[in-house]
């Protein structure tokens, strides 16, 4: 898609899988920021792809939705992988000059989404994000996301980000449409930091604060940090023969 065929200033690509009724709540706060912001002329990629078999109520809220708001975009595909795979699938359908990416479980504050823009939107940036300066989600997911990061830096060193995985993350369309993105799995985070280090994107990160879950168990278990890394040697090996 073109910069004339653009349809919006900006894409919010929402990650919604398993979040049922909890999205509604959700983008209802998201809408209310960005129109008190003054920001009209936006879409809401909710993605909200399944598997088949499994119960999850999801993809038939975000069409209901779709249908109620013209600004929302629904992607209700049978999955073909994990987070990686529905980053991809929103992507895909996001039209805006900008595109963000935040999960809709609520943890990240619909509010960043507003503060990241106007940064990006300064025109300094191809790329913003957050990192996690307070977090209140308890001990394990701290752990486990302290050694995932300890991880990505011993296997890429000299990459200057924090809290690889915190969103949102911003990026104008220009930049995104430079990116090779591939990981259908839970590396989805990691790819999209080393693209944004290999195409060498100017890049800001702003603090926020994380919030406790408190309406859907977290994906997040020593099982997926494990996959992560799997993830992270495999790109690490793609790199040296890069080189």
């Amino acid at each position: 898609m073109t910069q004339e065929t653009r349809k919006s200033d900006l894409s919010v690509v929402v990650l919604c899988y398993r979040s049922e009724e909890g999205i509604v709540e959700f983008i209802q706060q998201m809408e209310d920021e960005l129109r008190q912001d003054g920001l009209e002329n936006y879409e809401l990629v909710l993605v909200a792809n399944f598997f088949p078999g499994r119960s999850d109520k999801t993809p038939e809220i975000v069409r209901r939705m779709a249908a109620e708001n013209p600004k929302i975009v629904p992607v209700t595909l049978e999955k073909q992988g994990m987070m990686g795979w529905d980053v991809i699938s929103g992507f895909r359908a996001a039209t805006g000059d900008a595109v963000a990416l935040i999960d809709g479980d609520g943890q990240m504050p619909a509010r960043d989404i507003v503060r990241l823009w106007h940064v990006l939107k300064s025109g300094e940036f191809d790329f913003v994000k957050t990192f996690r300066s307070k977090r209140l989600d308890g001990p394990r997911r701290i752990v486990v996301s302290r050694w995932y990061n300890l991880m990505f830096h011993a296997l890429f060193p000299g990459r200057p980000f924090r809290d690889i995985n915190s969103k949102p993350k911003l990026i104008t369309h220009k930049a995104l449409d430079r990116m090779h993105l591939c990981c259908p799995g839970w590396f989805s985070d990691g790819e999209i930091m080393l693209e944004v280090s290999r195409l060498d994107l100017s890049f800001a990160e702003v603090p926020t604060v994380f919030h406790r879950n408190e309406w859907r168990a977290s994906f997040v278990s020593w099982r997926t940090a494990i996959e992560m890394v799997r993830y992270m040697i495999e790109y690490r090996i793609r790199y040296w023969k890069r080189r």
